[in-house]
């Protein structure tokens, strides 16, 4: 029986799954422990509050009397099974993501519980989803050198007389946007979440990017110089359009990117901007993810050397770096690498 899409939102969980999930989250106190997903990001919490959303819906529409039991009490094999059969009109990638959630959040919450059977079936859907060949990045991948050179002719229009200015702009708005994301690759809610005076400091002629632990997965603080090469853009962006923007709202806020109207741009309008405006350019729509596969594919083609750098820039954690203190003086001097690095290959060096 398929559950079509539906996931059970948490407000229409039983009462002990909220109270697990509520146990879960918790930071802990003089008298509380800490929950076991209390370290996790939002992003990643969601992802699992979703995952259960969906066993809880399949449970609803099969199982409904099983709802009344204990969360552990109600998954034997043939019930997991059953749940993961439910799943298979969709691609192996999002039956493991339904599957290994919800044992992720139970396993967690209960550990005494004999979990390895069904983690051996989790197992199993990952490396079904691993040999699964996608076709969602091609002819997505570009060299950010190209990315790069279509941005700065996107901004040289923008300083041509068609248009009426505020289309002039908008053009000038997503060519920094482009520019900036193809060499500095952060990823989109950090994009987002950029503030100035507190995430984009300016000094002179140089403008620090630096993003909180909670915008990383990987928990540390992350920062980078912006290159040299599109700091005349991203200037011209903060001194003169996002003023002109912010006048045609009733906006006051210092968050750097904004909309048409001077609001500042969510996570999700902030995909499909980015999307739409690569469409245009490139004929391909492209998220803000992919130009962090641009930024890598980028540096291991230029040279094998180059591959060391790829971590750092993206701001991964590296296996020999399991501390939760960070060098940020790495962070900056590979952004600065991966800058040369594009410039050189546009002259031919």
């Amino acid at each position: 029986m398929s559950v079509n899409g539906r996931i059970l939102p948490i407000e229409d969980w039983p009462p002990i799954d909220q109270q697990m999930w509520q146990r879960a989250i918790q930071n802990g106190g003089l008298f509380d422990e800490v929950g076991p997903l209390a370290h996790m990001a939002e992003p990643t919490r969601n992802m699992i509050k979703a995952g259960y959303g969906k066993w809880l819906a399949w449970l609803t529409e099969v199982q409904p009397a099983s709802l009344w039991a204990h969360p552990a009490d109600r998954i034997d094999l043939e019930t997991f099974v059953g749940f993961i059969d439910s799943t298979t009109h969709l691609s192996p990638h999002t039956q493991h993501f339904y599957a290994d959630t919800t044992l992720r959040l139970l396993s967690l919450c209960f550990p005494d519980h004999a979990w390895d059977p069904f983690k051996r079936i989790v197992r199993c859907l990952q490396r079904l989803a691993k040999e699964q060949v996608s076709h969602r990045k091609d002819g997505r991948i570009l060299s950010g050198v190209h990315v790069l050179a279509k941005a700065q002719e996107l901004e040289s229009s923008a300083n041509q007389n068609f248009g009426n200015d505020q289309q002039r702009a908008l053009r000038q708005r997503n060519a920094t946007l482009i520019a900036f994301l193809t060499l500095i690759p952060i990823r989109r809610r950090a994009l987002s979440s950029l503030r100035l005076g507190e995430s984009v400091l300016i000094d002179d002629d140089q403008i620090l990017i630096q993003t909180a632990p909670d915008l990383n997965k990987t928990k540390t603080y992350w920062e980078t110089l912006v290159p040299p090469s599109i700091v005349p853009l991203l200037g011209r962006y903060i001194q003169q359009t996002r003023p002109a923007l912010m006048l045609r709202g009733d906006y006051d806020h210092d968050y750097l990117w904004v909309t048409n109207r001077g609001a500042p741009i969510s996570g999700t309008s902030m995909g499909t901007l980015i999307r739409n405006q690569t469409r245009k350019l490139f004929d391909v729509p492209i998220s803000p993810h992919l130009f962090r596969d641009i930024a890598a594919t980028t540096m291991a083609r230029s040279s094998p050397e180059a591959v060391g750098n790829i971590r750092p820039l993206l701001g991964h954690r590296g296996h020999e770096t399991a501390e939760k203190y960070y060098n940020h003086a790495t962070a900056l001097e590979i952004g600065r690498n991966h800058a040369q690095l594009i410039d050189s290959i546009r002259q031919g060096d």
